[in-house]
């Protein structure tokens, strides 16, 4: 086990984030939950769209890895927005489903990356990827409902402002409890407000809770409406340092990775030639999605050389290309939700220590992995000594 921190911890370790993200059993996570999401977006899409439940076509996510984050932003407003804003019955259904996938996937997923986050902040130990995954699948309830009981809350004063209104259409007497009830229904609409808001604002706190206490959702809604409102001041300060410090290692880490893809299509393209040029041309006119600017311009050589672009071979070229620009764009947005458990996981420590007194070290750790060599259950001072953080007698 690491040996237990006694450096102080303030806002300058939400740089630690960028390598912490960087992390192989995060980054595996994390690549396996985008790969994951893909999946299941693209074959629930298909599905609906077949029974013609949904206008939206499967390969559209495929298209939000493959271009910029720029032409993402209007391939939604132009695909998905459309297709969920009339919000009829059958799309809403369909809308359902599909965060409920989401939900599953990253609920087991998110719990393994920021239980890992946890203890490699707390306490300089890393932790096997079987032994995160294996706490993830214990706590996948918690993790699950988490996010959930905010939008529970909600819709619970919804109901009640509904059933208000069907009183209403009582003559004369359901008229005049609709009136006099009516400031009943300003209140519901304030707690609606204000479970939603501070619950999306408090969202990212409820992972790392888990995975740093070991609790429930409540436990992890309640720290995360407290954290919000304690210190809103100092929680606006550190999201705003941790976005802004993200999208600069996004920025880097993106351009690195089309260096390297610019690289190797140029140096590639200058030996093989005209077959290159025609290849990447013959990617542009079939899958505009496919040179994302990787791909030099197309020479007037290559327009006029004596390669067909419809020999198998030169497809079989086009369409390995076009995979490897998926997996290298897909490693990059891998890198951004690797590093978003991270940071929060650090401002969660960080508002701990602040507003509870906590020391960092302080996390929950599970019998059956700080047992004893002979198998023996911790007694109850051991475990106050492994989760409290003082390993002085270790």
């Amino acid at each position: 086990m690491g040996e237990a921190k006694t450096a102080g911890h303030d806002w300058r370790d939400i740089f630690r984030a960028f390598k912490m993200a960087f992390d192989p059993k995060k980054m595996f996570l994390g690549y396996a939950g985008l790969l994951a999401s893909l999946a299941w977006c693209f074959i629930a899409v298909a599905f609906f769209s077949a029974l013609k439940m949904v206008s939206a076509t499967p390969y559209t996510f495929l298209e939000l890895i493959l271009r910029s984050a720029k032409e993402g932003v209007f391939i939604i407003l132009n695909n998905f927005l459309p297709a969920i804003m009339p919000l009829d019955f059958a799309e809403f259904f369909v809308l359902l489903v599909l965060i409920f996938g989401l939900l599953v996937i990253w609920s087991f997923v998110g719990g393994a990356i920021t239980r890992i986050a946890a203890l490699d902040y707390a306490r300089d130990e890393s932790i096997r990827l079987s032994d995160a995954l294996n706490f993830a699948r214990k706590k996948f309830r918690s993790y699950f409902w988490s996010p959930l009981v905010p939008v529970i809350g909600v819709f619970f004063f919804a109901l009640c402002n509904v059933f208000g209104g069907l009183l209403g259409r009582i003559p004369v007497f359901g008229e005049v409890v609709v009136a006099l009830g009516f400031p009943l229904a300003l209140a519901s609409g304030f707690l609606m407000v204000f479970i939603g808001v501070i619950g999306a604002l408090g969202l990212c706190f409820m992972f790392p809770t888990i995975s740093a206490e070991g609790s429930d959702a409540f436990d992890a809604m309640s720290r995360a409406y407290s954290y919000v409102l304690s210190r809103p001041k100092q929680f606006l300060l550190y999201c705003i340092l941790n976005t802004v410090y993200g999208l600069v290692c996004l920025a880097l880490i993106a351009f690195v990775a089309w260096l390297m893809m610019r690289l190797a299509f140029f140096t590639v393209g200058a030996g093989m030639g005209h077959k290159f040029h025609l290849v990447q041309s013959f990617l542009s006119q079939k899958c505009n999605i496919a040179c994302l600017g990787f791909c030099s311009a197309t020479s007037g050589e290559s327009k006029t050389a004596g390669v067909s672009p419809d020999q198998w071979s030169l497809k079989f070229l086009a369409g390995t290309l076009l995979i490897y620009v998926f997996l290298i764009k897909l490693a990059v947005w891998s890198f951004a939700t690797t590093y978003l458990f991270s940071a929060k996981t650090i401002i969660y420590f960080l508002l701990r220590k602040e507003i509870d007194s906590t020391d960092i070290t302080d996390v929950y750790i599970e019998e059956e992995i700080q047992g004893k060599a002979e198998g023996v259950p911790l007694n109850k001072n051991e475990r106050n000594l492994f989760q409290g953080g003082g390993q002085e007698g270790k």
